[in-house]
């Protein structure tokens, strides 16, 4: 478990879900299949796809954890933390590594929004980059008119 930051340096490579309740970063899995955000069920789910070696997801670190201190306690919203050294080049987690492969994963940070609706996916989209929390909300709200629209 992390608590008050986000997965990062020193943490163990995985798949990381926040709990809203707790206000802490729950290892999911690190062996086995991807993410899947279905797996999660309805509503909308953003993932951070994480390298622990990258100088520019620390900076993202601090947008990604506004918006979920914001937003983590908010029914129908999930975040996901899939974190390695250096995507699947160097990662201990087969689950992670896969999530960056299933993906598509090749900059980072990259953050994933996800809106499942009776249990597919019915919107994406990846942003790539560093992103302010106004960027990520905006992309959030879109997804959140997605799922309930």
């Amino acid at each position: 478990m992390v608590r008050g930051r986000v997965p990062g340096p020193g943490s163990k490579h995985g798949i990381y879900v926040y709990d809203g309740g707790s206000g802490e970063w729950r290892l999911l899995r690190d062996g086995g299949d991807p993410i899947k955000p279905e797996e999660l069920g309805e509503g909308v789910v953003l993932v951070y796809f994480d390298n622990a070696l990258c100088p520019a997801c620390r900076l993202q670190d601090h947008y990604w954890l506004d918006v979920v201190k914001k937003h983590g306690g908010r029914g129908g919203v999930k975040f996901v933390v899939v974190l390695c050294d250096w995507f699947t080049q160097n990662c201990n987690s087969e689950a992670a590594s896969k999530s960056f492969e299933a993906f598509k994963i090749s900059s980072s940070p990259t953050i994933a929004v996800f809106a499942v609706k009776n249990g597919k996916v019915v919107y994406q989209e990846f942003l790539e980059g560093v992103r302010p929390k106004e960027i990520i909300e905006l992309y959030l709200n879109k997804a959140v008119k997605e799922v309930s629209g």
